[in-house]
């Protein structure tokens, strides 16, 4: 999702989702979880690297500048969060729509 999102910024996302909604267990709630935990976990991690690393590089100014990069990434990540989340739906209906289709009847 990395290499595709600086080219396709609503695709790459939803195709990301898509395929991660796919590979995890069918349902389209749990793929929608999946897509925007995915989002929210990495925007924190960068967060936490955001502040700690300004604040040893460059005192209270680089908190400052730190904590803007939080709100930065805080807020695309609930976009790509929101996207991943959409896609992570699809991909989690496919699924089970996939199982449900394959389940011999009669």
């Amino acid at each position: 999702m990395l290499f595709i999102s600086p080219f396709f910024p609503v695709a790459g996302p939803i195709v990301g989702g898509i395929i991660g909604g796919y590979l995890g267990p069918p349902g389209a709630v749990r793929g929608a979880l999946g897509g925007l935990l995915d989002g929210l976990i990495v925007a924190a991690i960068f967060s936490v690297i955001a502040v700690v690393g300004g604040t040893a590089l460059l005192g209270p100014i680089g908190t400052l500048i730190g904590l803007g990069i939080t709100v930065l990434l805080f807020l695309l990540a609930l976009y790509f969060g929101i996207l991943g989340a959409i896609g992570g739906a699809v991909g989690g209906a496919l699924k089970a729509w996939m199982v449900e289709r394959r389940r011999p009847t009669g």
